[in-house]
């Protein structure tokens, strides 16, 4: 269970989060929820895994693949989101390859214990519904899929998301 100034980071698979004010119970409500049986939801073409979840990478190590949300609406970082990373497979479907959550910073990164692949096609997944529910905001898009290909995976590769409620953008940072 989650509940306001507990970070985010600690979220398992099985984690209720609440949101409210007050001391009596029916102050509070259940505004998402996250389980390996129905998070991530309805994803097309998506094979799951049994991957840990992973938050961005302390010390001076940068994995290959960062990402930074930053809620432009409210022109704060967009910490505690779930994001999930995914491989283009052969046959045009995407695999599961790790998970993560932005820290409170919005920051993340993937792929600490594996490689890029030269010409792979990925998918990152932000999970913004739950994300705009923990705030209190009714958002327009209940997640965001921004889909690239890894040319030279010798390179650093950043991907930002810049969101808000009705609409969001991203392009290669550096």
């Amino acid at each position: 269970m989650y509940m306001e100034g507990q970070s985010k980071s600690t979220l398992n698979r099985h984690t209720l989060i609440f949101s409210g004010r007050g001391k009596k119970k029916h102050d509070w409500s259940v505004v998402c929820v996250h389980s390996s049986f129905v998070w991530p939801f309805n994803i097309p073409n998506v094979t799951p895994t049994s991957q840990p979840e992973i938050t961005m990478s302390g010390g001076n190590v940068v994995p290959p693949l960062t990402t930074h949300v930053l809620d432009t609406a409210r022109g704060i970082p967009g910490g505690g989101i779930s994001m999930v990373l995914l491989i283009q497979t052969g046959n045009g479907e995407f695999r599961e390859i790790e998970r993560g959550t932005t820290t409170n910073d919005g920051r993340g990164g993937f792929l600490s214990s594996s490689s890029l692949q030269a010409g792979a096609v990925y998918k990152l997944f932000f999970d913004t519904d739950c994300y705009f529910k923990s705030i209190g905001v009714k958002g327009f898009y209940p997640y965001v899929e921004v889909v690239f290909r890894i040319e030279d995976p010798s390179q650093h590769y950043h991907v930002p998301l810049l969101l808000s409620p009705y609409g969001y953008s991203t392009y290669r940072g550096s």
